[in-house]
Parts: C-alpha cells; structure tokens; sequence
C-alpha cells in the first residue's frame, strides 16, 4: 500500500475514520469534504460554530460550487442564529451574496435537532459530530452511512424557515 492509499490519511477521498476529534481536525475534514463536491453541500449544525465553519477556505469551496453549476447547492440548518448575526460569519456573508446557490434556514423546537453536527457531500460523504462532541466519523465515500443523514436533513430542511436576521440592511 503506498502512501497515497493510506486509510489514516483524512484527505484521501476513501480514507474512513472513526473517533474524529473537534473542533481539530472535524474542521479540516469538513474543508475537504465540502472541497470535493461536485453538485450539492449539507450542513446540519446548531450555530454554525466560527471555530469549524468560519473558514476562509470553506468559504472558498462553497462559492466554488455555487459559481460551476447553476445547479449546484449548499444548505445550511442551523437552531441558533444569534452567534452568527452578532459576531458576523463568513458562510452567511457569501448566502447573502448568493442567495439561490447558498441558503440558511433556521429550526427550532424540533425533537430530531438534537443538537449534532453533519456535514454531508452529495449522496456519498458524510461527516458527524454527536451532540456532546464526543468522538465523531467521517466517512467521504459511503453512500450507504450518507443516506439516512440526508433523509433526516430533508425532512428538517422542509421544515427549516429563513430568519429575518439573515436579511442584509441597507442604509
């Protein structure tokens, strides 16, 4: 097996993991996943942590996607606004520059957001923190461990409204 084929190795796209630490290296694991999209990008999180998700480089590949295919998505669902239209974020900055490749929505209340972290890749990649931030996976080539995350993604994302915060004011 040469290097390059090595399973410990979080970039190589068929590279497994289990036990993955965060918010190092979920982080890095998720700018490589969301790297190597080819049509759409979901992210379930419940503030869109700045130390994960605030990244130059992510923000990079999601506008990458957004901009090679009219067809191309990124989802965002997230339960908590507020750190993200206080601080400031780089993903909602470039979802209010380009609105219909790159959509946030926020839900509340709702007994499957429980609180976990999953970034998903098309229909094979997966990533997933648990709620307590305990040991999570990262799976980038399963479509069988993807499914049942973008099953429960769609039906929340259905249910998903747009926060007004999200809305830009002009002065």
């Amino acid at each position: 097996m040469n290097s390059s084929e090595d399973s410990s190795d979080p970039f190589n796209p068929k590279s497994s993991q289990y036990g993955v630490a965060y918010p190092a290296p979920f982080n890095l694991m998720a700018i490589a996943l969301c790297q190597s999209a080819t049509r759409q990008i979901r992210i379930l999180s419940p503030h869109l942590d700045h130390r994960v998700f605030d990244n130059p480089d992510l923000a990079d590949a999601f506008s990458s996607l957004a901009r090679r295919d009219t067809h191309s998505r990124v989802h965002l669902l997230i339960s908590d606004s507020r750190p993200i239209v206080q601080r400031g974020h780089r993903l909602l900055n470039l979802a209010r520059r380009l609105p219909s490749s790159i959509m946030i929505r926020k839900l509340t209340d709702h007994p499957e957001m429980t609180g976990e972290t999953v970034v998903l890749r098309d229909f094979g990649g997966v990533l997933f923190m648990p709620a307590d931030e305990g040991p999570g996976f990262y799976e980038p080539d399963s479509r069988a461990s993807a499914q049942s995350f973008i099953d429960k993604f769609d039906r929340l994302w259905q249910r998903g409204v747009q926060d007004p915060e999200f809305r830009r004011l002009g002065l």
